[in-house]
């Protein structure tokens, strides 16, 4: 298939809906999987750049890397094949939802809790990626997108590995040539974007972008002002981020969640989280005393009504001045009991959810 537009048909099993994206590289396609009726998500490597070895190796290394993770929270890739007009293409799972970027132009910032519990599900991702011997080097909002599990709740699955590079390759070409940056500036490490001489990037650069990215999350705003890319890189290098507490009017951020994130954002990655583990596990700490804190909120009831003697009198009371419950009384007490306790078993999902 040399020309494609909706409808048309790929290798006999992927209708073509419409194109969700095109880049220097190739194009993306939204598409349904005739036999099992699913819809997919298909990359295709443009014909005239199959011909380049760097760029046939980038893109089947994204497949190769990609079959190596298996994880809830990491785009799943389905099958990688090639068509006749010579070009490649590789088909992933279709995420029903919103990308990072999005949610905030549309929405704003996230709820400090939800930003929270979604940064957990992101590491937990990125250990992964990690665990396989990849570095991502790509992280940012519109690689982490926001869906549901099939539980109605939050979930987040990293997608896009087109720049992640295997740690441990040492013979082929190299995925990167000398000189070029790879990587969205405002979220990548100092050392990934050169800054840093002799520095060669490890697991710790995806571990600065990931904390940059829940700075944005729960702030709205990135960690330094600049008018222009030249001068936030020379922040990034010669200041520390800009407190989030405070930061944004209205949002109340936890001072130990900004310590932990701008421990996340040190220009000497000796100074950083070790490791996406060790930055979760921080991140579950605060999520506990948040959902401790809520849970407290929720459990305040409301007064009790105080029932007068005459009231008492009235209602065939023995003794007058004694203050009891009327029947009505004592059905909406347990239904206030009964709301508290909903709130609190909704606490006890949003603790699922984090460590899943």
């Amino acid at each position: 298939m040399t020309q494609r537009d909706s409808g048309s048909v790929l290798d006999d099993k992927y209708e073509i809906l419409e194109r969700l994206a095109t880049g220097g590289m190739g194009e993306v396609w939204k598409a349904r999987h005739i036999h099992l009726h699913e819809l997919r998500v298909i990359k295709i490597l443009r014909a005239d750049r199959a011909t380049d070895p760097h760029a046939l190796q980038r893109f089947a290394q994204e497949a190769r890397i990609a079959t190596q993770i298996k994880h809830p929270n990491v785009a799943i890739l389905y099958d990688f094949s090639r068509m006749e007009d010579g070009s490649f293409y590789m088909v992933w799972e279709h995420i029903d939802g919103e990308d990072v970027g999005h949610w905030l132009k549309s929405k704003g910032p996230f709820p400090v809790l939800l930003a929270v519990e979604l940064g957990i599900q992101a590491l937990r991702g990125l250990e992964a990626i990690h665990g396989a011997g990849v570095i991502h080097r790509d992280l940012s909002p519109d690689n982490l997108m926001i869906t549901q599990d099939r539980r109605g709740r939050h979930q987040v699955k990293i997608i896009d590995l087109g720049l992640a590079k295997n740690l441990a390759a040492t013979a082929g070409l190299e995925i990167t040539q000398a000189g070029m940056f790879m990587g969205k500036l405002a979220y990548c490490s100092p050392e990934q974007a050169g800054a840093l001489k002799d520095a060669p990037l490890d697991h710790r650069s995806d571990v600065y972008s990931l904390a940059a990215v829940l700075y944005e999350m729960v702030t709205g705003r990135l960690p330094y002002d600049s008018e222009n890319q030249h001068g936030y890189v020379l922040k990034r290098l010669t200041e520390a981020p800009i407190p989030m507490v405070g930061r944004s009017e209205g949002i109340a951020v936890p001072p130990e969640l900004d310590a932990m994130i701008t421990r996340g954002l040190e220009r000497d990655r000796e100074k950083r989280w070790p490791d996406a583990l060790s930055f979760l596990h921080a991140l579950v700490r605060v999520a506990d005393q948040l959902r401790h804190v809520a849970t407290q909120e929720v459990q305040v009831a409301r007064p009790v009504p105080i029932v007068s003697a005459a009231d008492t009198a009235a209602r065939g009371g023995s003794r007058p001045g004694t203050s009891e419950l009327s029947r009505e009384e004592r059905n909406e007490l347990l239904a206030q009991i009964d709301r508290a306790a909903k709130k609190v078993n909704e606490a006890s999902r949003l603790a699922d959810l984090a460590t899943q």
